[in-house]
C-alpha cells in the first residue's frame, strides 16, 4: 500500500498548520482544516472521502494543537486504481490527533488509539471482516507522522482483535500490524497471535505468525517470516513477494521436517483433518504451501512429504509409507491424479508388503486410486482402479493375485508342520463397509501340480485319531500329498479371524499305493480345532474307503 498517498489528507492538515501557525489554525477554524484534508484525500483518489474536524484546542501541556476528527473513506474502489490495490468497501476513522513542532518538522501523534471500522471490505476479490473493529495506535514514542519540506516519515500501528477471511477459511486473532515509511522506503511488520483455519476438521492446527514486508521505491514488496504451532512441534518459514502495480503476489510456507512419536497424539497434533484418515500415526513429515494472489482472486497449492509413516485407518493398518504428494488446492484439499506413495505394509486382513499406490483426492472427498499393487506371498497383488471415501469407505475393491508362492502363503498361517510348494493365482474381493473390511469369496488356484504336507513333530491331541478314523486318514494322506490341483478360498474380516478352505486332488505315493483322492478342509483358527470341527474327506471311492478303514477284511 502506498502509505504516503493513503495519509495525504493528514499531510495536508500539517502543511496548513505549518503555513498559518498554530494560532492561525485556531482562527481559521475546524471547517478550513477539515475541508483542506477532504480535498487532498479526494485529489489522492478517495473521490468521496470526507474529513470533519469536530474539535480544536491547545493540547494539554502546550504540546501542540489537538484536533478531534472523523474521517470517512467513501467507497474504497474509487481509490483502488490510484493506490494500485484492488479493493472495495468502506472505512471510517475517528478520534484525536496532536499536531506539534519538533525543530523544523511538524509532528502528528494520536491521542491514544483511534477507532477504525470497516464495512464490506474486499482486497483482491477476497472479503475481509473486522467484526470487532480495529484501532490505529502510536508505535511507542514515535509520532504517527513527521514532516518537513524535504522529508516525511510515517509510523503507525494497526491493532485488530480479529480479522476474518471467509473465502480462504481463515481467522486471525490478536493482529498487530506496524507500518512505517521513511522517504521511498516502506516496511510492514505483522504479528498474529493465532491464525486458525475455520474448516471442521481443520487441515492444520492454529499457528502463531510473525511476518515482515519491505518495499523500496515502487518496486515489489519482499516478505519473510515464521509460523509456529503444535506446542513447538511445527515450525514454518515464510517467503514471498507482492507487486502492487500488477496486483499479484505469492507467499510460500515451508514446514521443517518433524517426527510424530509412535506413542504421541499422532496427526491430530498438526492436522485434525489428516487425523480423521489415519489414527495412531507415527513417522516423519514435512511439506510446503503456496498462496498466490491475483486480481482474479486467491489460489492455494502445496506439497506433503512423508517418510516412514505408520498408523491405522479404521481396521486397516499401514506402515513404512513414503513419498511426495502434490496438492492443487489446500482449502478444500485436492490431490491431482497420479500421486505416488510407496507402502511398506498394508494389512487389510492379509498382510501386503512393498506396495505402490497411484492416486488422487477430489473436491468430492473421494480417493481415486488408478493403480495399487503389492508384493504378497512371493507374488504380486494388484487392484482394479477404484474410488472410496476415506472418511466413510463403502464399496468393493477386487485384488488380482499372480505368481503366489504356496509355501510363502502357508507361512502366513504359521501352522507347525504345514508346508507346500507350487504357484497360485486368483482374485480377492475386499469389501469396505464403514468400520469393517472383509475379504468376501477370495479364490486362489494352482497353475500346475505341487505338494502339500502336514506332518507336525507333535500333532495336536485332536489329530491323534484311532487308526481308520477320518482324522487318521487325513493325517496319513497329508504327510506327503502330491496335488494335481489346489484351490484355496479365503474369507474373513480384517483384524479378525480369517477362514481358508482347501480343495485338493491328487495322491500320496506312500499312502495306499498312491491311490488318487480328493480332500476338502477348512482352516479358520487353531488347526487342531478347525480339523476337529470341519474335517471332510470326500469323493474317495468306496473300495479305497473300505481298505482305509479295514472294512474289506473278511472274517476268518
Amino acid at each position: 500500500m502506498r502509505l504516503g498517498r493513503a495519509i495525504a489528507g493528514t499531510v495536508a492538515v500539517t502543511v496548513t498548520l505549518a503555513v498559518v501557525g498554530l494560532g492561525g489554525a485556531i482562527l481559521a477554524g475546524p471547517a478550513l482544516i477539515g475541508g483542506t484534508a477532504t480535498q487532498t484525500l479526494r485529489d489522492a483518489g478517495f473521490t468521496e472521502a470526507a474529513v470533519t474536524v469536530t474539535g480544536l484546542r491547545i493540547a494539554d501541556g502546550w504540546g501542540g494543537l489537538r484536533l478531534e476528527f472523523a474521517a470517512d473513506s467513501g467507497p474504497l474502489e474509487a481509490a483502488a486504481k490510484t493506490l494500485d490495490l484492488p479493493m472495495s468497501g468502506h472505512m471510517t476513522l475517528s478520534g484525536a490527533l496532536v499536531v506539534g513542532m519538533d525543530g523544523g518538522a511538524v509532528t502528528i501523534a494520536p491521542a491514544g488509539c483511534l477507532p477504525a471500522k470497516a464495512e464490506r471490505l474486499m482486497v483482491s476479490g477476497q472479503p475481509l471482516g473486522l467484526p470487532q473493529g480495529a484501532t490505529l495506535c502510536p508505535a511507542g514514542e514515535t509520532p504517527l507522522l513527521r514532516w518537513s519540506p524535504d522529508a516525511m516519515a510515517v509510523t503507525a500501528e494497526l491493532q485488530a482483535p480479529r480479522l476474518d477471511a471467509p473465502a480462504s477459511g481463515l481467522r486471525a486473532d490478536k493482529v498487530v500490524l506496524r507500518l512505517s515509511q521513511d522517504g521511498d522506503g516502506r516496511r510492514a511488520d505483522a504479528v498474529v497471535g493465532q491464525l486458525t483455519n475455520t474448516a471442521k476438521p481443520a487441515p492444520i492446527v492454529p499457528l502463531a505468525v510473525t511476518m515482515q514486508a519491505v518495499q523500496a521505491g515502487q518496486g515489489p514488496w519482499t516478505i519473510d517470516g515464521t509460523a509456529k504451532g503444535a506446542n513447538g512441534l511445527l515450525t514454518v518459514t515464510l517467503d514471498g513477494s507482492y507487486d502492487q502495480t500488477a496486483g499479484a503476489g505469492k507467499l510460500e510456507a515451508v514446514a521443517k521436517p518433524f517426527r510424530l512419536a509412535a506413542d504421541g497424539p499422532g496427526l491430530a497434533a498438526v492436522s485434525p483433518l489428516a487425523a480423521t484418515f489415519l489414527e495412531k500415526a507415527s513417522g516423519t513429515l514435512s511439506g510446503k504451501a503456496t498462496v498466490a494472489l491475483t486480481a482474479k482472486g486467491m489460489t492455494t497449492a502445496g506439497q506433503a512429504v512423508v517418510k516412514g509413516l505408520a498408523g491405522a485407518a479404521g481396521p486397516v493398518t499401514v506402515a513404512g509409507v513414503s513419498g511426495t504428494i502434490a496438492l492443487s488446492s489446500l482449502s478444500p484439499p485436492v490431490i491431482p491424479d497420479g500421486q505416488k506413495l510407496s507402502i511398506g505394509l498394508l494389512d487389510v486382513g492379509i498382510p501386503l508388503t512393498d506396495g505402490t499406490l497411484l492416486f488422487g483426492y477430489g473436491r468430492d472427498g473421494r480417493l481415486d486410486v488408478d493403480r495399487a499393487e503389492w508384493n504378497w506371498a512371493g507374488g504380486l497383488l494388484r487392484a482394479d482402479p477404484f474410488e472410496l471415501s476415506p472418511e466413510k469407505p463403502k464399496g468393493r475393491v477386487t485384488l488380482h493375485a499372480d505368481r503366489i508362492d504356496a509355501a510363502k502363503l502357508l507361512n502366513l498361517i504359521a501352522v507347525d508342520g504345514l508346508a507346500a510348494n507350487g504357484t497360485l493365482a486368483g482374485t480377492l474381493p475386499v469389501v469396505f463397509a464403514g468400520d469393517k473390511v472383509t475379504i468376501d469369496g477370495g479364490v486362489l488356484e494352482s497353475s500346475g501340480p505341487g505338494t502339500l504336507r502336514y506332518d507336525p513333530a507333535k500333532p495336536p491331541p485332536a489329530l491323534k485319531g484311532e487308526e481308520g478314523s477320518p482324522t487318521a486318514m487325513l493325517m496319513g494322506a497329508l504327510t506327503d500329498f502330491h496335488y494335481d490341483t489346489l484351490r484355496i478360498t479365503i474369507d474373513g474380516e480384517a483384524g479378525g479371524e480369517l477362514s481358508a478352505g482347501f480343495s485338493l486332488r491328487g495322491s500320496n505315493p506312500s499312502f495306499y499305493d498312491g491311490y488318487p483322492v480328493a480332500l476338502n478342509l477348512k482352516l479358520s483358527g487353531a488347526l487342531d480345532r478347525i480339523l476337529r470341527q470341519n474335517l471332510d474327506v470326500y469323493r474317495i471311492p468306496d473300495t479305497l474307503r473300505d481298505r482305509m478303514t479295514g472294512f474289506d477284511q473278511k472274517d476268518p
